[in-house]
């Protein structure tokens, strides 16, 4: 088997979520935060074998950055992986002892459903960084209109600074909502998405051009309704 840049960089973002995974057999591959509020699932052309435990991904990608164009040739209990004369051999963890989803989450009905551009997913990271807050408030300016906002600040600052945007939206309720994200947990690959949220505290984020989605937690300060 050999890896596709595109796996490659599915791999690494992955990584961010949680340094180690289980590959459970097939093209689909999943990752879960320490914390359980970050899922993520990607369809790729490469297929794995079941249940291989990798404990730190981050350095497993750093072997295969070690070749040009690599070959990965499963056994048992490790990978070999090699170009030419030269090769690694890397030795599986037990996937007993690795976070790893063991199911679906089924997502419930969302309420909202707005667009997410690369673009403005950047604008959003760099004025969280620039002004230092975490929190990305998503909310109806006004109940019954279709416009939706979006704004970087830190709640439990009342003078602190905040950036906000105006966001497409397809679906509102004609309620008052607030839907509160912690801005670091948007550990996704660049690219255009759909945004399903539901006011049982969790979000959905389908990848416009690719088969990639995350499910990410909402704050519990949350509120939807009166």
């Amino acid at each position: 088997m050999q890896l596709s840049s595109e796996t490659i960089g599915v791999l690494k973002n992955f990584a961010s979520i949680n340094s180690n995974i289980v590959f459970r057999g097939g093209s689909t591959i999943k990752t879960m935060s320490e914390a359980k509020n970050i899922l993520a699932s990607a369809n790729l052309t490469e297929e794995f074998p079941s249940n291989v435990g990798i404990y730190d991904l981050n350095e497993f990608l750093g072997v295969i950055s070690m070749f040009n164009e690599p070959s990965l040739d499963f056994y048992d209990n490790y990978v070999r992986i090699g170009e030419d004369n030269r090769a690694v051999q890397y030795f599986f963890s037990d996937p007993s002892i690795l976070t790893s989803p063991t199911k679906d989450i089924q997502m419930p009905d969302p309420e909202v459903k707005f667009s997410l551009s690369e673009s403005e997913l950047a604008t959003i990271r760099k004025a969280s960084s620039t002004l230092s807050v975490s929190d990305l408030v998503i909310e109806n300016s006004v109940p019954g209109e279709s416009e939706l906002r979006a704004t970087v600040t830190d709640l439990a600052d009342s003078t602190s600074n905040s950036f906000s945007l105006n966001l497409s939206s397809s679906e509102l309720p004609d309620v008052p909502f607030r839907f509160v994200f912690n801005v670091a947990n948007f550990k996704i690959v660049p690219g255009d998405y759909r945004v399903d949220v539901s006011s049982k505290l969790i979000s959905q984020l389908i990848n416009r051009n690719t088969d990639l989605n995350y499910w990410i937690a909402l704050e519990k300060s949350s509120t939807f309704g009166e």
